[in-house]
């Protein structure tokens, strides 16, 4: 089934970055605290393998894949100019038939041809498949946001899953491995959206 981890895979502990000064999400902790979400906001595992240890069926479903254009405010996280094209890949999580969770990740191009090369032949795996499996890999500090109406990435998932009136929350944090940032974002779709429960 598309999406599951190889069980030969081993998963390592990633080290932990401070959040680049650059970043303007806020601390995952305390903010998660008033989400209802915090367990999920905080995890520092694989959201796809939690995901898949509390349904009876999991699906990645790959939305894009390859080169476009990051969101507005990840040029700055990216440190490029504005404009520039990516490597982009937009995913659904879907737990029991039910989409959970909108996952948005962003690197530079050149990314591809060094240390992110192997997410050019990543197909419909999860990211963690490059992520959690590399000892050497670091990791940012989690940031969340509320996200309110006009934003991009609230817009990227409304077009997904409408929510109606409900602003998601989302976490995101750059995956760092060769000095080359891996920046991912997750969308949780709120529970009377059918999102994750607490």
């Amino acid at each position: 089934m598309a999406g599951l981890l190889p069980s030969r895979m081993t998963l390592h502990r990633i080290r932990r970055l401070p959040a680049p000064a650059r970043e303007t999400w806020l601390p995952a902790l305390p903010c998660a605290r008033r989400s209802g979400l915090q367990s999920w906001l905080t995890d520092a595992g694989s959201l796809t393998r939690r995901l898949r240890a509390g349904s009876s069926r999991f699906e990645l479903r790959l939305l894009r894949q390859g080169v476009g254009r990051a969101l507005r405010d990840e040029y700055r996280l990216l440190g490029l100019p504005h404009g520039r094209k990516v490597w982009r890949r937009d995913v659904l999580l879907v737990a029991d038939d039910v989409p959970r969770v909108l996952g948005h990740s962003v690197c530079a191009l050149q990314a591809l041809r060094g240390p992110w090369r192997l997410l050019r032949h990543l197909g419909s795996r999860p990211v963690g498949d490059a992520v959690f499996t590399r000892a050497q890999t670091q990791r940012t500090a989690l940031r969340v946001k509320r996200l309110r109406p006009g934003l991009p990435l609230r817009r990227l998932a409304a077009a997904v899953r409408p929510q109606g009136g409900a602003s998601p929350w989302a976490r995101r944090s750059a995956f760092v491995f060769g000095g080359q940032p891996l920046w991912v974002s997750e969308v949780f779709f709120p529970p009377d959206a059918h999102g994750p429960k607490p």
